[in-house]
């Protein structure tokens, strides 16, 4: 009886010891699986959009997302909250969305939404990371009240134009003078 006891005793030991083992091995606030949520945001922010353009030759594809979303938005946007993490705009529908464990997202404040809900959300994908630093980002995702889930760069230009058309001349591309 008293070794049934003990076998008993150290199994619960065990189990205590692996719970916490678990518990330890979580992140602490402000990382996501080893990242800091703040690497994700500067990474997304300083990312040219060639990276995320999927091998299409867009105009100004140098400037950074920051910097495009900036002039996107402008005039319209009340704020742009940029916040690190897993991805939110992942679906299992389609593999292409099924997203990663490292993203940015900017979500988009605007000065007049038509609803409570009406904000749209930017985001950045990463690759697994390397030691603890944001891989090169390869995907972009968004998602509008207007239009739902947008999977490229120059989709969102348009649907935002649709809606705020104002904006063009702020992002057109210099060869359209020509």
């Amino acid at each position: 009886m008293r070794k049934r006891l003990a076998a008993i005793g150290l199994g619960f030991v065990a189990f205590v010891a692996g719970a916490a083992f678990a518990v330890a091995a979580k992140d602490p606030p402000g990382y996501t699986k080893g990242v800091a949520d703040a690497a994700l945001v500067a990474a997304a922010k300083a990312t040219p959009l060639k990276l995320i353009d999927y091998d299409q030759v867009l105009c100004r594809n140098d400037r950074t997302v920051q910097a495009w979303l900036k002039q996107l938005t402008a005039g319209d946007a009340r704020a742009i909250v940029w916040t690190g993490g897993g991805c939110d705009l992942a679906t299992t529908l389609n593999p292409m969305d099924s997203g990663s464990d490292w993203c940015a997202q900017a979500t988009i404040l605007l000065k007049h939404p038509k609803a409570r809900g009406d904000k749209p959300v930017v985001e950045i994908y990463f690759d697994k990371p390397s030691h603890g630093r944001p891989s090169p980002a390869y995907a972009f995702r968004a998602v509008t009240t207007d239009v739902g889930l947008i999977r490229f760069r120059q989709d969102f230009e348009s649907a935002w134009l649709d809606r705020f058309p104002a904006n063009a001349r702020a992002i057109k591309c210099p060869e359209a003078d020509q």
